[in-house]
């Protein structure tokens, strides 16, 4: 199965190549998806989540982590909730994903696996974004882990300045 990219490339989601790996197509890809399904109050992207994300940490690994957690959704265009990620008829789906982390890793020479660091902060941030952009009537959102401040996700960004701003610190971050 092959779809086309922004680039006009052919990408099997399920087999990624190392040319798959385009950090302008990870960064406009990421600023065009919405976090949580697209059911927030505002547009919130998933370049901004990974851009707050990575200001959480002053380790470098941690921060190249942390901005390039999201790479599965960056080359596919798809934030599957969780709850839908994790049910059993997505299992090739979680482990192309986990393909994608441990390609990421090989081409930019980071750590394997990827730090339970990233993934328990990635937790808190969402916490703290579906406080601030998700009804919380229906649902302890806080029951998952505990909620950073608010004021770290900031304002939200427009596309456009999350795709630059995205791709900025990607180009900083790995020394392009």
């Amino acid at each position: 199965m092959k779809v086309m990219n922004a680039s006009g490339r052919l990408i099997d989601p399920f087999n990624l190549q190392p040319e798959d790996f385009d950090p302008r197509i990870i960064a406009q890809t990421l600023s065009r998806v919405c976090r949580f399904w697209s059911q927030t109050s505002e547009f919130y992207s998933v370049a901004q989540h990974c851009l707050v994300m990575e200001s959480l940490f002053d380790d470098i690994e941690l921060k190249k982590w942390a901005l390039g957690h999201e790479i599965f959704e960056g080359l596919t265009g798809m934030d599957i909730p969780s709850p839908i990620k994790h049910s059993p008829a997505m299992e090739s789906y979680r482990r192309a994903e986990e393909r994608a982390l441990e390609q990421l890793a090989d081409i930019y020479g980071l750590p394997k696996p990827m730090p339970k660091a990233i993934k328990l902060y990635d937790k808190r941030l969402m916490v703290t974004e579906a406080l601030r952009f998700m009804n919380t009537v229906n649902f302890d959102w806080t029951q998952i882990a505990d909620p950073l401040p608010l004021k770290v996700i900031g304002k939200p960004l427009s596309m456009a300045e999350a795709q630059q701003q995205f791709l900025v610190r990607w180009y900083e971050l790995f020394e392009m």
